[in-house]
């Protein structure tokens, strides 16, 4: 009996910090690696930063879910994708979350220490984003915007820690990565359009409503429009070109597919966005 509640326990502190959905860490993490990629590094160590990013992103992830769910709790319950999280159905009391997020936020924290002075204090500065964020839903139609000026914030880690100045092509990819989150942020929304609506919760989903599409194939359009100029400038190769249009072609035809009425769609096509950053990295990579 004692086992099996420990494991219980143990399993609502996974949900909390969302261990069973790695894709919001890898979104996390992409623009991190975005920035490794178009760096000139040697493979050991660009294998070291890529590890430091991955391990730094998760944690970050899972303490950025304690705070947002601790914030959401109220709301959480009435929605349905979301009552049966942890802290909305109390089998996790606020005390133990923030409990699990300083543990998380020391992690954290020793992770960032291995940055020198300059990417640490970057580092740091993307706190008041990742805490008002959660509000910004009660406040604006735009949440998302907070949301892809936190989640792009490696961008700027990365070119602090390599760069003496704010590099124009990292300025490029960090405005590719903010559109990125618009649009696949806005495509994860619309899982929770009609609750959101009903709770007086806004997004950039609840005022698109169906005109949604429109604006998710025009911030990927930004996005790759970007990511072939930077591919293009630094490879001057016509077939950068060619990969990135079919890359293009393809992200179209699957925004087209893409059924705003259904949440399972629209969470379907919010986790292919890790394949997509996968194409996105090699392509950075190569080129």
């Amino acid at each position: 009996m004692l086992d099996s509640l420990v494991l219980k326990k143990f399993k609502d502190y996974l949900n909390l910090i969302r261990f069973n959905k790695p894709i919001g860490f890898l979104l996390l993490m992409w623009p991190c690696w975005f920035g490794l990629s178009i760096l000139d590094l040697n493979l050991s160590l660009l294998f070291f930063w890529l590890t430091l990013f991955f391990f730094g992103s998760f944690f970050m992830r899972c303490a950025g879910c304690i705070i947002n769910d601790i914030i959401d709790r109220d709301i959480d319950k009435n929605i349905n994708r979301t009552a049966q999280r942890p802290l909305a159905s109390k089998r996790i009391s606020v005390t133990e979350a923030l409990i699990l997020l300083i543990i998380l936020l020391i992690i954290s924290l020793l992770i960032l220490l291995q940055f020198k002075l300059e990417a640490i204090i970057v580092g740091l500065l993307s706190t008041p984003f990742i805490v008002i964020y959660p509000f910004m839903k009660r406040i604006t139609y735009w949440p998302q915007i907070i949301l892809g000026i936190t989640f792009s914030w490696g961008v700027l880690i990365v070119n602090t820690q390599f760069n003496t100045g704010l590099k124009t092509e990292f300025i490029y990819l960090y405005i590719g990565c903010v559109f990125w989150t618009l649009g696949y942020d806005t495509i994860y929304a619309y899982q929770d359009i009609k609750d959101d609506i009903s709770q007086g919760i806004k997004s950039t989903a609840v005022y698109f409503g169906e005109n949604g599409r429109i604006f998710v194939t025009f911030c990927y359009f930004i996005l790759l429009s970007i990511f072939g100029y930077l591919g293009w400038n630094a490879s001057k190769s016509v077939f950068s070109l060619i990969i990135i249009a079919m890359i293009g072609i393809c992200t179209y035809i699957a925004i087209q597919k893409w059924n705003i009425n259904s949440p399972e769609s629209s969470g379907f096509y919010f986790r292919q966005n890790n394949v997509f950053a996968i194409m996105l990295f090699l392509y950075l990579l190569i080129f």
